[in-house]
């Protein structure tokens, strides 16, 4: 998992995998209830800070303007994100309950050290005593704590949002040790290598005329080299490819990760064949592809991830993408059987009272009448 508060501002904003305040250590929450989920309250601290949240990303990333959001129709379609996202991380509870899964050790030391890396990066430092003394005894305000005040949040909430969601994961790992990740690997993916020759230039121009009908022959001569001596492909492929995003292991692929021709072509291959005809695609081009073995090494080795850029930091893989999917069935199933009542609080939340119901004293997010968000920056409750 990626470190610097990827928790905070990834797991947070995403509702189909987030997590959330439930009862944990701390200040206790008398905030108003705004909620029940199969009889459990849900306080309003922890449906507040989503929203703010939510209100923020939209308007710094996308430039969306505060007061279009603050209008009934898109906010309550906020709010009710936010609610859907309390029961998702109940959901995730529930789940790793059934599947007898708790939080290991190793996952706990993990989350520390993830957070006394984001405190540090923020300007806090560490250290039981040490904060204790600076941030308690002085009366300063401690920089990670205002951090996540600024986006709504306590200390107990970030901590539970990690821990729910690094349950989530242990969840997944056991799925992967039972083999029911790598058995539904071999079901679903593809391996595949394949020699690209472009229908565009170097400027990503479509080729016309005699270029077009120059490349496809050259497309054509390529794949019958290939068929008539398959062990000469990896040089074939050396010498002629265009796809520079693939590496020499060519790519691991389900349904919808490719063009249709491509992924319809190799389904029907067999492991070591080489396609009969050439597989177009206007606007990437001619397709002469290796169909190769299933690696069960390639559930973990992070390159073998097609949604991986090849970035420092991209670290998710296969057996991720396809735990977080059977997850998702699951979590999907456990919630349709959720009993949830709003109370008439819920009802009461706007984009101009939202920071009224947060734990800790916080300027207004959304003034009456204006155009901008303010901060929901405060001093910890």
């Amino acid at each position: 998992m990626k470190r610097f508060l990827s928790m905070l501002l990834a797991g947070v904003l995403c509702v189909s995998m987030a997590a959330g305040l439930t009862g944990c250590g701390g200040t206790q929450d008398n905030t108003p209830v705004v909620a029940t989920i199969d009889g459990e309250d849900v306080q309003s601290s922890e449906l507040a800070a989503y929203i703010v949240y939510n209100l923020m990303y939209y308007e710094n990333s996308f430039g969306m303007d505060i007061s279009v959001l603050a209008g009934d129709d898109i906010f309550n379609g906020i709010k009710e994100g936010c609610l859907n996202q309390v029961k998702q991380y109940r959901a995730i509870q529930k789940l790793a309950e059934q599947e007898g899964v708790s939080l290991s050790q190793s996952s706990k030391d993990t989350l520390e050290e993830n957070k006394d890396a984001n405190r540090e990066a923020l300007g806090s430092k560490t250290g039981g005593f040490t904060r204790w003394l600076k941030y308690t005894v002085k009366g300063d305000e401690d920089p990670f704590v205002t951090y996540l005040n600024s986006y709504g949040y306590t200390e107990e909430l970030y901590d539970s949002n990690n821990e729910t969601t690094q349950l989530m994961y242990d969840v997944i790992d056991k799925y992967y040790d039972d083999g029911i990740i790598t058995e539904q690997f071999h079901d679903t993916y593809l391996h595949a290598k394949s020699i690209l020759i472009a229908d565009t230039d170097e400027d990503g121009n479509q080729l016309e005329g005699d270029a077009l009908t120059e490349a496809q022959q050259k497309a054509q001569s390529i794949l019958d080299q290939a068929k008539a001596d398959p062990d000469s492909f990896d040089e074939l492929w050396e010498e002629n490819n265009a796809d520079t995003a693939q590496s020499d292991d060519g790519y691991y692929f389900t349904e919808g990760d490719m063009v249709t021709e491509y992924y319809d072509a190799v389904s029907n291959m067999e492991d070591g064949a080489i396609n009969d005809e050439l597989v177009y695609y206007e606007g990437y081009g001619w397709f002469i592809i290796e169909r190769l073995e299933l690696k069960d090494e390639a559930l973990t080795d992070t390159a073998s991830y097609l949604n991986n850029s090849g970035e420092e930091g991209d670290d998710s893989t296969i057996k991720d993408a396809i735990g977080e999917q059977i997850v998702q069935d699951k979590l999907d199933e456990i919630i349709e059987t959720m009993e949830v009542e709003t109370t008439e609080e819920y009802d009461k939340i706007t984009a101009y009272n939202v920071n009224t119901y947060l734990p800790f004293n916080a300027d207004a997010f959304v003034e009456e009448g204006s155009g901008s968000a303010g901060s929901a920056v405060g001093s910890a409750g």
